[in-house]
């Protein structure tokens, strides 16, 4: 086994969420380090159809148009950032 070994990417690094009928259920980083896990998440009220997930090291995602029945594994991405007072 030669030290390139270790350098080979085996997936994509992304952040998922699993939906149960509608309702988020837990979601978790793959390829990313560190890994991400879920603090909280719920829909936001100013876009109809979105839920928002907060990650545990502070960061925001998002999903829209999420499956209201069955199981369904989505990939989430990140909530671009709202501009500070005095950005336009």
């Amino acid at each position: 086994m030669s030290d390139s070994d270790d350098d080979e990417v085996l997936g994509e690094a992304t952040f998922e969420i699993l939906v149960r009928d509608g309702q988020p259920v837990i979601a978790g980083s793959y390829f990313m380090h560190p890994p991400l896990r879920q603090r909280s998440a719920g829909f936001d009220s100013s876009v109809p159809g979105r839920l928002v997930v907060t990650a545990t090291n502070g960061s925001r995602w998002y999903v829209d148009d999420i499956p209201s029945t069955g199981s369904a594994t989505i990939r989430l991405r990140p909530l671009p950032s709202e501009p500070s007072e005095g950005e336009q």
